[in-house]
């Protein structure tokens, strides 16, 4: 019938099946990703809550993560839009889209 596997073969693949198992676990998050993802919700609840004066405050760490390039310019661009609609006074347009922004930049894991 068929050959039989010689002995290094009969090891080698289930060590080659238990390193392609473990090898997605790890590919973690870097932490700018994850200091970006907290920034991105401390603003999304200083809009939420309508507060002007934490809004400010995580508008200039933004604006300060952005310039030392942890911050790409299309998710800088995306967030200062939803910033610039809630201090024009439509914080409930500025929420939705920060959930959107949120939604299509899931949390890191």
């Amino acid at each position: 019938m068929y050959p039989q596997a010689s002995s290094p073969t009969k090891r080698l693949v289930p060590a080659m099946i238990c390193l392609l198992v473990a090898l997605p676990g790890c590919g973690k998050p870097s932490e700018t990703a994850r200091d970006n993802r907290r920034l991105y919700d401390a603003i999304l609840t200083a809009v939420t809550l309508k507060n002007p004066t934490e809004l400010a405050k995580d508008e200039k760490l933004l604006e300060a993560r952005h310039a030392d390039g942890s911050l790409s310019d299309s998710a800088y661009q995306a967030v200062t839009a939803a910033i610039a609609k809630a201090r024009g006074g439509l914080w409930t347009e500025a929420e939705k889209d920060l959930y959107k922004f949120r939604d299509e930049n899931p949390f890191p894991r």
